[in-house]
């Protein structure tokens, strides 16, 4: 009788998270998807995008790929872009 194995599910790749990123930010806009999309090829989210939805952003990306993101994490090297947003979270799961 073999026994079941209990492996965790694949880490998200980069574009899963930044499709999940895209989403988020949808929700966020008052244009809704196009103006998500205007912000996503964006080389700096923080002057894009206010301050309060910029730590909503974190605290969703937090809950969504279960990762701690620690204080010396939320800073432009990590979430500057969709692009940064989603190589951090990879590498924080990997």
């Amino acid at each position: 009788m073999s026994q079941p194995s209990s492996t965790a599910p694949a880490p998200p790749d980069e574009r899963e998270v930044e499709a999940a990123i895209k989403s988020f930010l949808a929700g966020y806009h008052p244009n809704g998807a196009r103006g998500a999309a205007r912000i996503a090829g964006a080389r700096n989210l923080w002057q894009e995008i206010n301050s309060l939805t910029l730590l909503e952003l974190v605290a969703y990306v937090e809950q969504k790929f279960a990762i701690t993101v620690r204080p010396i994490d939320f800073a432009p090297q990590n979430f500057s872009s969709i692009d940064a947003i989603a190589q951090f979270v990879v590498r924080r799961r990997s």
